[in-house]
C-alpha cells in the first residue's frame, strides 16, 4: 500500500488519532517568560550578576521548544 493511500485511509478512520501541533507561544506562561526574561537578565547584568549557565539554557530551550522556526 502506498504512503498516500495509507494516509488517506487513516484520515478516513473516525477513530484515528490526528496530530495537532502545540502552540506554546499562545500560552500565558510562554508569553510571560518571553516578555520578562530578557528584562530580568538585563537587570541582573546591570547589577553585575548573572544566572548560572544551566538556568539560562533552560530558559532559552523553553522559549525555543515547539517553535517551528527553531526546528
Amino acid at each position: 500500500m502506498s504512503t498516500v493511500v495509507a494516509a488517506r485511509n487513516a484520515s478516513a478512520d473516525p477513530g484515528a488519532v490526528h496530530y495537532q501541533r502545540h502552540r506554546p507561544e499562545k500560552t500565558l506562561l510562554y508569553q510571560l517568560v518571553s516578555k520578562h526574561y530578557p528584562v530580568f537578565r538585563q537587570k541582573l547584568a546591570e547589577e553585575g550578576r548573572m544566572l548560572p549557565g544551566y538556568v539560562q539554557r533552560e530558559f532559552e530551550d523553553y522559549l525555543n521548544c515547539g517553535r517551528l522556526e527553531h526546528g
